[in-house]
């Protein structure tokens, strides 16, 4: 059963392409954020049913790399096998790209990042999926 409301990958691609051609990246990162509710909230079938289809690309190489990385933490998260797309050529991106709005946090950032998330290139500390 996938929680009620939630959206899979492939469905926020186009809510996340949309927020980027407005120029809006913050709303577009909160959208990856808030991805955790939905999957943790939904049974393991609805779990796999959120990450198994490709998402369309996004036109913008970070945030198709970041849905991947997203993508696999939470296979992992929950056991699952990643699902054959994550390991697509255009969902790896360099040069790396920091999901924080301060340098400063950068090294937190690579030291917190989950490996499965990093190797595409994006960096972003395991507790943006930890809401309270």
């Amino acid at each position: 059963m996938i929680r009620r409301g939630a959206a899979s990958l492939a469905e926020l691609s186009a809510v996340i392409t949309a927020d980027l051609t407005r120029g809006d990246e913050e709303s577009a990162v909160r959208m990856l954020f808030g991805f955790a509710d939905d999957f943790r909230g939904s049974s393991r079938a609805g779990r796999l049913s959120l990450i198994t289809e490709r998402p369309p690309l996004t036109g913008t190489a970070r945030f198709d790399a970041a849905m991947a990385g997203v993508a696999e933490f939470f296979a992992a998260e929950s056991g699952l096998m990643a699902p054959a797309w994550v390991d697509d050529p255009e969902r790896f991106v360099q040069p790396w790209w920091f999901v924080t709005s301060r340098t400063a946090f950068h090294a937190y950032v690579l030291a917190h990042t989950p490996a499965v998330i990093a190797r595409h290139g994006v960096f972003m500390a395991r507790e943006v999926f930890d809401r309270a």
